[in-house]
């Protein structure tokens, strides 16, 4: 298993773990990159990410850098 060290804004931390319920950095890490390897691979396989408001309007596009350099990675 990899361990990670990150220098992030205590405050930043604080307000995701609040915002999500979870309780411990390492836990909200791993959701995250969880999340992104999710991303990274609809990215991959063409797809675009949007979102929506709750009736599915107002759509809006997700654009990372990296998401779009995934695309051409094989």
């Amino acid at each position: 298993m990899a361990e990670i060290r990150l220098n992030i804004d205590d405050k930043f931390i604080e307000e995701l773990k609040k915002e999500t319920g979870i309780e411990k950095a390492s836990q909200l890490t791993a959701e995250a990159l969880t999340f992104y390897k999710w991303a990274i691979n609809e990215a991959k396989n063409k797809r675009v990410l949007i979102t929506t408001d709750d009736q599915g309007g107002d759509l809006k596009k997700v654009v990372m850098p990296t998401l779009e350099m995934a695309k051409y990675k094989k």
